[in-house]
């Protein structure tokens, strides 16, 4: 293959920034990240309304494979960073390491790049869901049929590949180069399908909504229902933003390094980028949590309310001392008090 020599180049070197840096970047976020995924995972899945909505379905699945990665794939990069290189060496470590870094990031673009096509679905044509049985066919058997192919997809070509693996224990991720990588096939589709393709499907889908929502809102002899679509059109395209933003510059030099860019040029700018793209997963439950404002107003009320219970507290012990020194001072003037 044409990139074949640059995904050598690529996968050989590290990322240039400190160790020590790295370490703590991922630390900070990761825990913050962590939390706010339970958070906002709790929300969705107990709340009665929010776990029936059907444009909910889709970031529920997004916030879950998030929290797995944020729980794998980032305590093995700090473990990595303590320990100097990979450990345990062995084969079915990286295996593993692969599978979560590289399938569960790209099943989740995978899902994202649904979403951003059927928001269209469930704004302009909600006919096509008005039964069950519509429901199941245009609502649930994709998503179900998506989260399948990556399974078995990504199981095949990590654990059973037609080619062998190589392991490079002294690198983040093994390496980050599992052997279809570099298959003449696997390696086109991996790269055309599943990094560019879901990428451009995202940016066009997500834009046209915007797009459409704006002309529709325009056109006075047209009902639209802005309120009760705006919550489900916000929440794409904020979570489409931070995907797109990390991730464009990985395509664009993917593809310049296919379309004859030397294989030794951007090599260090496709490592910080790809670097940066663990912040996807990071910001997804904050983005998430941006984007419901039912649940944004809960957070407000409740720390408003803690908030005025500690000044009822603080004015009440004021008082209390207050009257305890008026007691004392008057005692002391009237030799009153025993």
């Amino acid at each position: 293959m044409t990139n074949h020599t640059h995904i050598v180049a690529f996968e050989n070197s590290e990322i240039s920034w400190p160790r020590s840096l790295r370490f703590w970047l991922l630390l900070i976020f990761d825990i913050p990240s962590i939390i706010c995924s339970l958070f906002v995972l709790y929300h969705l899945l107990f709340n009665k309304h929010s776990r029936y909505a059907l444009h909910n379905h889709t970031v529920i699945l997004l916030l879950i494979i998030a929290l797995c990665f944020q729980l794998t794939d980032i305590p093995w990069y700090l473990d990595f960073i303590l320990q100097g290189s990979v450990r345990p060496k062995l084969p079915i470590r990286c295996l593993l390491w692969w599978l979560v870094d590289l399938g569960f990031y790209n099943t989740a673009a995978l899902i994202l790049s649904w979403t951003s096509i059927e928001r269209h679905i469930l704004v302009f044509h909600d006919r096509w869901i008005s039964t069950r049985n519509k429901r199941f066919f245009v609502h649930y058997l994709p998503l179900c049929l998506l989260s399948l192919y990556s399974t078995i997809y990504y199981t095949f070509v990590i654990f059973f590949p037609p080619c062998q693996h190589n392991y490079t224990y002294t690198l983040p991720v093994c390496a980050a180069s599992p052997c279809h990588l570099f298959h003449p096939l696997l390696g086109l589709w991996e790269m055309g399908v599943h990094g560019c393709l879901t990428t451009i499907i995202v940016a066009v889908f997500s834009l046209t909504l915007l797009i459409r929502v704006i002309r529709h809102k325009h056109r006075r002899h047209r009902m639209f229902h802005w309120k009760q679509y705006r919550k489900m059109i916000i929440q794409l395209l904020s979570i489409s933003a931070l995907y797109l933003l990390l991730n464009f510059p990985i395509m664009i030099l993917s593809v310049a390094h296919l379309c004859g860019l030397p294989a030794d040029i951007g090599v260090q700018a496709q490592q910080i980028t790809f670097f940066l793209t663990y912040w996807v997963m990071f910001l997804l439950p904050f983005v998430t949590l941006s984007s419901l404002p039912s649940l944004r107003k809960k957070i407000y009320m409740f720390v408003l309310l803690k908030r005025q219970r500690r000044s009822t507290v603080t004015i009440t012990m004021r008082r209390m001392i207050s009257l305890d020194k008026n007691a004392l001072t008057d005692c002391t003037y009237n030799k009153s008090c025993s």
